[in-house]
């Protein structure tokens, strides 16, 4: 049978309680000590470190809780749910009746993976009575998904001991030292323990692996043991697995301290003022399914519309499980996997499936998993303690939407992938990126000190004559901006914008080059050489129609440059020859002309144009004019 109290009907925890549970749970875990109801501190005996802990939690089950835990022997328990199953221990109506359900707030109050309890009759009376538990509960109280909790408890009450004096309580998951306190201010001379220690309440899941409930208690014989249970609650029993000593294990509940009046036998040794049994009330369901988790479905889509859905999925790595998953009129297909991690690819095209359905086929009875692809987000942090800067990168595998990326706290991310924040107000440890496709990725801040580093910009070709931008800010931890001119003509840098400097580039074929040095805000020169180069196109010639007139042995050429002039000029010569003819210069309009006397020219000769800003006409046709 259960122990006294421990079925009893709870009332509805007042905001007071909640927070006192959660307030004890925080004492509980950080602290070396344990406490009891009444505030009482008592002492770890065996620390808790020593003590063996559950080594897994299963996936999450229908009613998110998780499908099993793990204990410290690898044996598995599930939550034992059905009210009408005796072993499950559930008192008549105190249990939820009809289909289970948490959306419609049909669930139990509390449902155990293991309930165990010992009861002792004191010698003056009184009753001694402990419970050790893993218990699934509600957070508030209240039916309601997100509320789940799972945490293990040890409890001890124990009447007619003296007040103020220690007891020693040795038990299956440890040994404590607990200090009694007046039952009653009406009779300050009879003392009482009341102790419970929930560990795991703020943990999540997770939280009651740090729990003493580490290793799950069973009849300490099989062959009267129900199958598939660990023992019945209904019967008193003898244990096995209680946390062993050095000497043995502690399959027992006992009591040592002033006043018991009553003797102890362990082995060949009595032992005064003790009290114990080692008979327990037990109630636990042996695991029968691995359940699933899908642990990550996202999806990828190029720009012309094709996609893929990677899903990740985890179950008992015990053995090998077939494990299928399929999306929306799709096939299912075998994920491939071992130790308990699977994963699978479904390829679609066109509209993304709204739902992918994950299988456990090994299970009976089927453990199925259903969850909405996001986008993939991948990305990185980084604050640059020399210039004060945060960066945030960041870029989602949907391609073929425009999707909008937020850093929360910070911002959405630019078209160019990076968000820049200077001198931003908070650096917290990570960051955490979001889609408007769901998606969702935290990215750790990396620190670091950067050195300023100079970046002259990309090369560029440009027209002589035209306006010329320099850029330098790609320049890193970039304070102060210095350019000198390494080759070419000099020319005038307006500094307004030292980042970006501009010049107008000469009316000359001759490449620029300039190097770059930046200084970071302390001080600290770039150490890295940056040269960026200039380089003009030639200009573009174009010539009217040659004419030579044989009488007077005039050539006259005409023609247009697209740089204009100042500056600029035309070299004309014949083209079996090394001596120019002549010059010409370009106006102001970009148009030029070249008139010469007292030259000959026989047919079939041909012009060579050359501009100093290098544009060239070659093999040009003169016609010799019959006047």
């Amino acid at each position: 049978m259960l122990p006294r109290g421990s079925r009893r009907k709870r009332k509805k925890a007042s905001t007071l309680r909640g927070v006192f549970l959660l307030a004890i749970t925080v004492v509980l875990v950080i602290s070396s000590g344990i406490w009891g109801d009444n505030g009482v501190k008592a002492k770890y005996i065996v620390p808790l470190d020593k003590i063996p802990k559950l080594t897994k939690v299963g996936p999450i089950g229908d009613y998110g809780y998780p499908v099993w835990y793990k204990d410290s022997n690898g044996n598995r328990l599930e939550l034992c749910l059905d009210g009408n199953d005796p072993l499950c221990g559930f008192v008549a109506g105190e249990f939820a009746e009809g289909p289970l359900s948490v959306e419609n707030g049909n669930f139990h109050e509390e449902a155990f993976y293991q309930l165990a309890g010992a009861e002792i009759d004191m010698p003056s009376g009184g009753r001694a009575v402990a419970t050790f538990a893993l218990e699934a509960a509600w957070a508030n109280e209240i039916v309601q998904d997100g509320d789940q909790i799972v945490f293990g408890r040890v409890r001890f009450r124990i009447d007619d001991l003296m007040p103020n004096q220690s007891y020693i309580i040795t038990h299956p998951y440890g040994v404590d030292e607990i200090v009694a306190t007046v039952e009653d201010e009406d009779e300050p001379n009879i003392g009482e323990i009341r102790f419970v220690e929930d560990i795991g309440v703020a943990g999540g899941f997770e939280g009651a692996r740090t729990s003493r409930i580490g290793t799950f208690l069973e009849w300490n014989t099989t062959a009267d043991r129900p199958v598939g249970y660990v023992g019945n609650p209904d019967v008193e029993h003898k244990i096995k697995n209680g946390y062993h000593n050095g000497t043995e294990e502690q399959n027992y509940f006992r009591i040592q301290g002033p006043g018991i009046n009553s003797t102890c036998v362990s082995g060949t040794t009595t032992i005064q003022n003790c009290i114990q049994t080692d008979l327990f009330s037990l109630m636990g369901k042996e695991a029968t399914t691995a359940g699933v988790d899908v642990i990550r479905a996202t999806y990828s889509q190029d720009t012309a519309g094709s996609g893929t859905i990677d899903v990740f999925a985890s179950t008992e790595e015990d053995k090998q499980y077939t494990i299928d998953v399929k999306g929306d009129g799709m096939s299912a297909t075998t994920m491939r996997g071992t130790a308990g991690q699977y994963f699978g690819r479904l390829p679609f095209t066109g509209d993304i499936p709204t739902e992918v359905t994950v299988t456990n086929k090994s299970d009976n009875p089927l453990s199925i998993k259903k969850l909405k692809p996001v986008d993939h987000i991948t990305g990185t942090a980084k604050y640059d303690t020399n210039s004060d800067t945060l960066y945030i990168t960041a870029a989602s595998s949907d391609k073929m939407n425009a999707l909008t990326l937020t850093a929360e706290g910070f911002g959405d991310i630019p078209a160019s992938g990076t968000l820049v924040i200077k001198k931003p107000v908070k650096i917290p440890p990570t960051i955490t990126i979001t889609s408007s496709k769901e998606g969702r990725e935290t990215l750790p801040v990396n620190v670091t000190a950067d050195p300023a580093m100079a970046n002259a910009g990309e090369s560029q070709t440009v027209k002589q004559g035209s306006v010329v931008t320099l850029d330098g800010s790609a320049s890193t931890n970039a304070a102060t901006f210095k350019w000198e001119l390494v080759s070419g003509p000099a020319v005038q840098l307006n500094l307004a914008d030292p980042a970006k400097p501009t010049f107008t580039f000469p009316k000359q074929f001759v490449p620029v080059s300039f190097k770059l040095t930046v200084t970071d805000a302390k001080g600290q020169t770039s150490t890295n050489e940056s040269i960026v180069t200039i380089t003009p196109t030639p200009d573009k010639l174009a010539v009217q129609p040659v004419s030579f007139i044989p009488s007077t042995g005039t050539l006259n050429v005409s023609g247009t440059s697209d740089v204009f002039g100042p500056g600029v000029t035309i070299t004309i010569s014949k083209s079996n020859q090394t001596t120019p003819l002549g010059t010409a210069v370009v106006g102001p309009d970009g148009k030029w002309i070249f008139s010469k006397r007292g030259l000959s020219f026989v047919a079939g000769e041909t012009l060579t144009i050359v501009s100093s800003s290098g544009g060239k006409l070659s093999n040009v046709a003169v016609t010799i004019l019959n006047r």
